[in-house]
């Protein structure tokens, strides 16, 4: 019988739904207005508790698959936490270190866990037709959506701070921006920066955390190739060529090509594979969004802004640059999507309106998304400048290559199985050598950086010198003005 009929609840205790005992869940319509949404919430929360690590029980939530892979940023804000409160020799920037890589690992593995893996609709319910789900509904793939969600949230945030201190000795006041041009510039640069976080946030819907880092990990190349292009142009000073250094990102970029190629190859379903090609290919797009935002500083110049000026001037027009693409463009859904709405392409706000009807949880954990994402941005701003250019570029590479091995080499850590042999050989020597070819780049510029600070203070003389190189971390501009 129609559990939704007859009024039978699930049996308690985590067990997962048998189709004689399944709710039923309506395809929503084209505005996805679904009439009984309220069974698809009830059966999330009565269903088994792997399907969320957020959940009212603490202790089973502890306990659940979807709280594990959060165990490693977690225990790494415990001891940043620590080390912090210690304040001794260089354990302080030790603990700045590890509060970055806590902080980083949690935003990645939060946003893949709400764009791709956090459970929906549980596998086991019943749809309007009579069809029966086989596979848990997972995710909310509506990239540019929830990039504009977020810019709103944190601009709310922010407004709540600015309302909070305006009256104390603590108010802060956003830098002014004193022409037409610095609005113009500051415009330019949001919107940019909006595509390339929500490009970013797009690819997370289709490919896991391990491959979207090491494609991110290419963006030392990615800089280097458009700072000289534009050097062509005269619009940016050239870069020093240095034989070895362009051979190390070379390799590195051609073992992430190996890496993702692999990852792709070794998938068992076609339609899976068609997915990840198209999150492969909007995390490319993101890379190369972050070089037109170098670009761009190139020609116009760079504003230069702290956390909360970024919020207060660029997030109200990022919102409106990215809400018409949220709205009006169509995009094919992965996974199970499709069965359930009963449409191969559906825009981001026809996603958010599915949602919204099917689960208002998830809708919660998008809007908290903005939030910690807003948190993030001061730690990370925070910790930018309060460390050396260079410990910082370290502290950055180091975190992507700790949590691609991390991702690997646990098995909690892995959403989907991976790929069985000869695959699985080629993506650990990929994943091996480029981190070895980043790494080494990493310790050349930080070698060739001290170089120039040495003869910089040698020639001027100056005991007191330190250096404030705006240029450097190019490789790591848009993570060091924050994102997801």
């Amino acid at each position: 019988p129609n559990t939704a009929a007859s009024g039978d609840r699930m049996r308690p205790g985590g067990v997962r739904p048998s189709p004689s005992m399944s709710p039923t869940l309506p395809i929503p319509s084209h505005g996805c207005n679904a009439t009984a949404s309220d069974i698809a919430q009830m059966s999330h929360f009565q269903g088994d508790p792997s399907h969320s690590f957020m959940m009212w029980n603490p202790i089973e939530g502890a306990m659940s698959a979807g709280f594990r892979p959060f165990i490693i940023p977690f225990v790494g804000l415990t001891v940043a936490a620590v080390m912090l409160r210690v304040q001794r020799g260089n354990l302080s920037m030790v603990g700045k270190l590890v509060l970055y890589f806590g902080a980083q690992s949690f935003m990645n593995i939060y946003m893949g866990w709400v764009m791709r893996t956090s459970v929906t609709v549980p596998a086991g319910t019943q749809l309007e037709s009579g069809v029966i789900l086989d596979k848990d509904l997972t995710g909310c793939p509506a990239g540019f959506a929830l990039t504009a969600m977020q810019q709103v949230i944190s601009f709310i945030v922010f407004l709540i701070f600015f309302s909070s201190v305006y009256f104390t000795p603590y108010r802060y006041m956003p830098k002014k921006l004193n022409s037409t041009f610095e609005i113009f510039c500051v415009v330019i640069f949001g919107c940019v920066f909006a595509l390339n976080i929500a490009l970013n946030n797009f690819s997370l819907g289709y490919i896991s955390i391990a491959v979207n880092l090491i494609i991110r990990s290419c963006l030392p190349l990615s800089t280097f190739v458009s700072s000289q292009c534009l050097a062509l142009c005269k619009l940016y000073p050239f870069k020093p060529c240095r034989p070895v250094e362009i051979t190390l990102m070379a390799v590195g970029v051609i073992c992430a090509g190996v890496f993702t190629m692999a990852r792709i190859a070794g998938e068992e379903k076609k339609d899976a594979s068609s997915n990840m090609l198209l999150g492969v290919f909007m995390c490319i797009a993101s890379l190369l969004s972050g070089s037109l935002n170098l670009a761009l500083a190139g020609v116009l110049g760079e504003t230069k802004l702290n956390v909360y000026d970024t919020v207060a001037y660029m997030a109200i027009p990022a919102t409106l640059f990215l809400m018409p693409i949220a709205l009006f463009v169509q995009k094919p859904v992965p996974g199970e999507w499709p069965k359930v709405f009963g449409r191969e392409t559906m825009s981001d706000w026809e996603i958010l309106q599915g949602v919204w009807a099917l689960n208002k949880q998830t809708m919660l954990w998008l809007g908290l998304s903005g939030l910690f994402s807003f948190l993030y941005n001061i730690i990370q701003f925070s910790i930018v400048h309060t460390l050396s250019p260079s410990a910082t570029a370290f502290g950055g590479n180091f975190n992507k290559a700790a949590l691609i091995f991390l991702t690997l080499l646990l098995p909690f850590m892995q959403v989907h199985k991976l790929p069985g042999p000869p695959y699985i050989y080629i993506i650990w020597g990929a994943v091996i050598v480029n981190i070895i070819a980043f790494s080494a780049y990493s310790y050349l510029q930080i070698q060739a950086r001290s170089q120039e600070a040495g003869s910089t203070k040698l020639l001027s003389g100056d005991e007191s010198f330190t250096t404030t190189d705006d240029s450097d971390d190019d490789d790591d501009s848009e993570e060091s003005r924050g994102g997801c």
